[in-house]
């Protein structure tokens, strides 16, 4: 695989990044309001559609020669803030484990408190996110460069 393939050329690199930083930083607003269908059953579409996102970004990577750096690290970044921001919001707003419920929403499906599951979201969450992004980010890049050739 040439070099180009995996750093990319140009700056559509920066958008494909930009894109899913600026999903990433909508989402965390929308964790920290205290909007209350986003606290129960809105956390699941909102973090499918913040994956969506991108690997859409990984797509237009590679449908725009952005390189596979870029599609992987599209994914990565999203898949990682799924484990990260939201145990780091709800220790930020003094959520306890005997409150009768999260306050903010988080992933873990056991009762942990906030701390308890951001050191876990911190042990899992890169090995859980580097899995997502080899593999869906890498078919995402690969469906965006099969677009690319057969359009040319």
């Amino acid at each position: 695989m040439p070099s180009n393939a995996l750093v990319g050329t140009g700056r559509t690199a920066t958008r494909a990044l930009g894109a899913v930083a600026v999903a990433s930083v909508a989402a965390s607003a929308l964790i920290a309001l205290p909007v209350e269908p986003i606290r129960t059953a809105g956390r699941y579409p909102l973090w499918a559609a913040l994956v969506g996102v991108a690997v859409v970004a990984a797509g237009y990577a590679g449908r725009h020669r952005s390189g596979l750096l870029a599609g992987w690290g599209s994914v990565f970044l999203a898949s990682l803030w799924i484990f990260v921001v939201p145990p780091l919001a709800a220790l930020a707003h003094g959520d306890t484990l005997g409150d009768g419920g999260h306050a903010v929403p988080r992933p873990s499906a056991v009762a942990l408190d906030p701390r308890a599951e951001l050191l876990a979201g911190l042990k899992l969450g890169p090995v859980v996110a580097l899995a997502l992004a080899l593999t869906l980010g890498s078919a995402a890049f690969a469906l965006g460069a099969l677009l690319r050739r057969r359009s040319v």
